[in-house]
């Protein structure tokens, strides 16, 4: 039996190929499931795999193919098993990942099978493991691990169609982050020139926990594994790292800066263990702002960004995300990374009641808190939030790829949709340009960018909808 791991492209026109492309981690985890269970599978990921998927249909002839995606690539995910089922309607499909677990009603389709909601590797080797028994592929003799042999019904959150096209959602159950494997990464080592994290190439990912433990409006990875936070055991996090044949890692975790005493025993084992390498991780300005030693210990250890979610320069909006956090924590995380030899990538928000003076103010307060790196997003309710409930009914697009955070997907409440862009262009350049100034961003081609932004924002037909 062979199955077919998918990761579509980027179906935008604004892309940041070649700067920011992760190792397709969520696919490893399920390789390595499938491998330990005596099945042949293939990864396919459009990011470093350009042929055609119909060619690889062909080629491979699989028996079963399972794809993951973003809310952006909900309709690339759908056409794919589109193509599948044309191409031969024997082949089972499967979806999951992030997207497909929060928003599993929007892949209720004909051509779609079943949809994989569990972060469980264990689960989807089940539902493999069924499908192979259901189409005569399998024989239960042959099985390896004999508990892999499930009903439907009792596989861990899984959505399946009854005999009568209906829809049966099994129920979700958190799962302990010690139970995922430590991934095999030969596809990882096989194409690691096409994965980088900005400067920092040949970059591979980890993940040490599930979820996050606060609960900003915003947030979609707060609700991930049904809501529940789990740390990763250290030992096994260092026994990761120590078999990680390159230099840089990003640690994928929505806040790796959590837990105090977690993180000084971090700081000890990759001492003890002698681990060189170089980190990129998530974290709160509050918890940076009043852990000054801990950031200082893990920038001498190789963390070389930190990226802060600083949302807002005011502490209004900053209640209004239920953040948890005030300005004051913002302009300090910034100065105690700037203390280290670390430095800070400030990821904010541009809210919709934004006019020229709050774009001013934000570039202004940027250049006050001497802040070099920092992403701006467009306000945006996703599908699932609390923040969506509240802005559900006055969405102004049905378009999925309009949520990259790049587009008004609401809008604006002061100025017109033309001028929030223009303001948004201006903002982003100004801030390109003197990140540039400073040293940074000497790998981009920042005329080809500033082109491909300006076409992308400015176009009749993006504003006009």
């Amino acid at each position: 039996m062979k199955i077919l791991l998918v990761r579509p492209g980027a179906p935008n026109v604004l892309s940041f190929t070649n700067i920011l492309d992760s190792e397709p981690l969520e696919l490893e985890y399920l390789h390595t499931g499938l491998k330990e269970a005596g099945y042949d599978d293939m990864i396919y990921d459009y990011i470093c795999q350009k042929k055609p998927f119909r060619q690889v249909l062909k080629g491979y002839e699989p028996d079963i193919v399972a794809i993951t995606g973003y809310i952006t690539q909900e309709n690339m995910m759908k056409k794919f098993c589109q193509q599948v089922k044309k191409y031969n309607s024997q082949i089972a499909t499967i979806v999951g990942g992030v997207h497909a677990q929060i928003n599993t009603k929007v892949f209720y389709t004909d051509y779609i099978d079943y949809i994989a909601r569990s972060e469980s590797v264990h689960a989807f080797v089940e539902i493999v493991t069924y499908i192979g028994i259901e189409k005569g592929i399998l024989d239960k003799a042959d099985i390896i691990n004999t508990n892999l042999i499930k009903n439907l019904s009792d596989i861990n959150g899984l959505c399946y169609k009854t005999c009568t096209g209906e829809w049966k959602n099994n129920p979700m159950i958190p799962i302990d982050i010690n139970s995922l494997p430590i991934p095999d990464r030969s596809f990882f080592y096989e194409n690691r020139k096409h994965f980088r994290y900005l400067d920092l190439i040949e970059t591979a990912n980890i993940k040490t926990s599930l979820s996050c433990p606060y609960d900003c409006k915003f947030c979609y990875c707060t609700l991930l594994n049904h809501g529940k936070y789990r740390e990763r055991d250290l030992n096994l996090v260092i026994e990761e790292l120590k078999g990680i044949e390159v230099q840089n890692i990003t640690i994928s975790d929505d806040d790796f800066l959590v837990n105090e005493k977690r993180l000084r025993d971090f700081v000890r084992l990759v001492r003890e263990n002698n681990i060189k390498k170089t980190y990129v991780c998530y974290g709160r300005a509050d918890f940076i702002a009043s852990h000054p030693d801990i950031i200082k210990e893990l920038a001498d250890i190789g963390f070389k960004y930190f990226l802060v979610g600083l949302e807002a320069i005011n502490d209004d909006e900053l209640n209004d995300y239920n953040k948890g956090t005030k300005e004051e924590h913002n302009a300090k995380a910034i100065e105690v990374i700037n203390d280290t030899s670390a430095q800070c990538i400030g990821l904010m928000i541009i809210g919709l009641s934004a006019t020229k003076k709050d774009f001013d103010d934000l570039y202004n307060w940027i250049v006050r808190h001497e802040l070099i790196h920092v992403t701006i997003s467009i306000f945006t309710p996703i599908p699932g939030t609390q923040l969506y409930e509240e802005y559900k009914d006055k969405l102004i697009t049905n378009k999925v790829e309009h949520w990259d955070f790049l587009h008004l997907v609401v809008e604006p409440e002061n100025i017109s949709k033309h001028k929030f862009y223009l303001y948004y262009r201006k903002l982003i350049l100004k801030l390109y340009k003197r990140a540039r100034k400073a040293g940074m961003y000497e790998y981009l081609d920042l005329e080809y960018y500033k082109k491909m932004l300006s076409k992308f924002l400015l176009r009749k037909a993006y504003l006009d909808w």
